[in-house]
């Protein structure tokens, strides 16, 4: 049999029928058809698959021998294109990862710097990277109603307090005392109060103090003792500073629920950073009165998650274990999430707020309300 029957008897598909001259092995003929000048002439497809499994060189021996020269990765059999691939993504991965981002992963650009951005139709695109499992509200019901901005995700705590001395009063620095000793002095202070209306020591005491019977002020130089004594202002509060007293409820009520909204937010923007490495960014076009926003989103590691997608299905018989079966890069990601390839982001959402979070928030609301 002529070396060129062969040829043709291979690019036929009929490896069977000529094997047995090469001792089964694919790496004999191959290097058989270089001795004969016969790599252009030859159909690379008919290649076994799992030739490539047995051999982790061979598309580097295919590409040194002139045998990809008239192939690219449309023209392959489906059984080779993530073998092609792998070679491909080691070969030149900016190439490789330019093509797929131009011909197949088509929500994927690539900037100046080398940079892989995800664009997204809208933020929801981003649930696909949390963990739904679990019996109450999972990672994935607090992304979903976050980015989708529906309210729904957070039933707003009631009752946050019984007791906003403590809880408000206490936890206020110096700058904001200085705003409820003002406060109070504007309300009840430097006028003469009965003591027969207040039972607390405090004003006992201070009665004794300014040298009088019956009556006793609050002025500047007692005020921030005053307002030291719980008991005193306590008294005050369920009083002549009742009003005083329901601002101090609205102030812990916002400071609470918005440190609570805003540590999920955290959780889930900052769980965000397992496989993206920058906050979410508005494209805005404005095309006339008209103004499109459209989000992108830095990918971490876009070589590692298209590597991992190529290995976990090299030699799949499956449609879907094709990059262009999938489309888009948050498709593709759900697929290694379902083999188990990657973990989706999860984290355990708090049952209440972060303490310091709300201090922080009474003292930067208090002023606002008082």
């Amino acid at each position: 049999m002529k070396p060129s029957d062969i040829i043709e008897l291979f690019n036929d598909g009929e490896w069977e029928k000529i094997s047995k001259f090469f001792n089964n092995d694919i790496m004999t003929f191959l290097k058989f058809s270089v001795s004969k000048g016969f790599s252009s002439r030859l159909d690379i497809t008919n290649i076994p698959w799992n030739a490539f499994e047995e051999n982790d060189n061979l598309f580097d021996f295919l590409s040194e021998n002139g045998f990809l020269n008239n192939v690219d990765y449309d023209s392959l059999d489906d059984d080779l294109k993530n073998y092609y691939l792998e070679w491909w993504l080691n070969e030149n991965p900016d190439e490789c990862l330019t093509y797929l981002c131009d011909n197949i992963l088509t929500d994927v650009g690539v900037n100046s710097k080398g940079e892989y951005w995800l664009r997204l139709r809208d933020r929801e695109e981003l649930v696909v990277f949390f963990d739904n499992t679990g019996r109450d509200v999972t990672a994935y019901d607090l992304a979903k109603g976050i980015f989708e901005e529906d309210d729904r995700w957070y039933e707003r705590f009631w009752d946050t307090t019984d007791n906003v001395y403590r809880d408000v009063i206490d936890e206020l620095d110096d700058n904001n005392l200085q705003v409820l000793a003002s406060r109070i002095l504007k309300e009840i202070g430097n006028q003469d109060l009965n003591i027969e209306d207040y039972g607390s020591d405090f004003f006992h005491e201070l009665m004794r103090e300014q040298g009088r019977e019956d009556f006793f002020q609050i002025t500047n130089d007692v005020i921030y003792d005053l307002i030291k004594d719980e008991e005193a202002m306590e008294e005050l509060l369920n009083g002549d500073l009742d009003e005083l007293k329901g601002e101090l409820y609205n102030i812990h009520s916002n400071a609470y629920n918005s440190a609570y909204e805003t540590e999920c937010y955290n959780l889930v923007y900052d769980g965000l950073s397992e496989y993206f490495s920058s906050s979410i960014t508005d494209e805005v076009i404005k095309s006339g009165d008209n103004v499109k926003y459209t989000p992108y989103i830095k990918i971490r590691d876009f070589y590692d998650n298209v590597l991992s997608f190529v290995n976990e299905n090299k030699g799949r018989a499956y449609s879907d274990g094709l990059l262009e079966y999938h489309e888009s890069y948050t498709e593709m990601m759900r697929s290694l999430f379902d083999d188990d390839v990657y973990e989706k982001i999860d984290f355990r959402i708090p049952d209440y707020p972060d303490w310091e979070l709300v201090t922080n928030n009474i003292n930067e609301y208090f002023s606002e309300y008082i």
